[in-house]
């Protein structure tokens, strides 16, 4: 019997128990792009610094803060409605019951309004007890710029002064500001009654009536005075 018959089939013989070899063609050599990167997706992403998420509970402290700030600002930040800005109708109902004579004695007494006058605009610079501050602001108290004539004294209030000025034989250089717009014929008048009385100053006090005339009559002046020319331009028959 020959190898033929009885041996294992030869590759590429014909007959119906040959072996055929896959070819190439027969094989699927692309790989499934998407199984793959669902394995990837499934990986959590690598943290990037400064983008770390926010924990929770600052969230919470968030929350509860803008909740605190939304429930002060009702409780404490005063009246909203729109007769808050008519010409302050309600003023009274907002004013404490106990600054009430305090605001009506203001009013009514001079002194009282000019050292309140003072304590918000002046005592900065010449200090609350009014000696001022050595080589820079004059004193109040002794000078004979407050003492002297009323006149001058406004004038100084209304456009202010600047270069040297010496006070009780001292020099001093700071720079007085113009109150012009900032305050009141009645507040300037009040103030300036109030330094000129304070002791040991015993000189009168200061009609708002002066200070209206000294304004109008000063209206083209837009400089600070200078010791110079308060001195070389006195009073000239404006009187109280």
């Amino acid at each position: 019997m020959s190898t033929h018959e009885h041996g294992s089939p030869r590759s590429g013989d014909a007959g119906t128990g040959d072996v055929r070899r896959p070819q190439a063609a027969d094989l699927d050599l692309q790989p499934d792009v998407e199984r793959l990167h669902r394995a990837i997706r499934r990986e959590p992403r690598d943290p990037i610094e400064g983008r770390e998420p926010t924990p929770r509970f600052m969230w919470a402290v968030i929350g509860i803060a803008l909740f605190w700030g939304g429930w002060y600002l009702g409780r404490h930040g005063g009246e909203f409605g729109l007769a808050t800005h008519v010409a302050f109708a309600d003023h009274q109902r907002s004013t404490p019951p106990a600054a009430l004579p305090q605001m009506t004695a203001t009013t009514t007494d001079p002194i009282l309004a000019g050292k309140n006058v003072f304590s918000k605009n002046c005592q900065a610079c010449h200090q609350q007890n009014g000696a001022g501050m050595p080589g820079v602001f004059p004193p109040i108290v002794g000078s004979e710029w407050v003492t002297g004539p009323a006149e001058i004294l406004v004038r100084i209030l209304l456009n202010g002064l600047h270069e040297p000025i010496t006070v009780a034989g001292a020099t001093y250089n700071g720079t007085m500001p113009a109150w012009r717009d900032v305050l009141t014929d009645q507040e300037i008048a009040a103030v300036a009654s109030y330094i000129r009385q304070w002791a040991p100053n015993a000189s009168p006090a200061v009609a708002s009536e002066l200070v209206s005339k000294l304004r109008e009559a000063t209206a083209a002046r837009t400089t600070p005075w200078t010791q110079s020319e308060l001195k070389a331009n006195p009073p000239r028959g404006i009187g109280s």
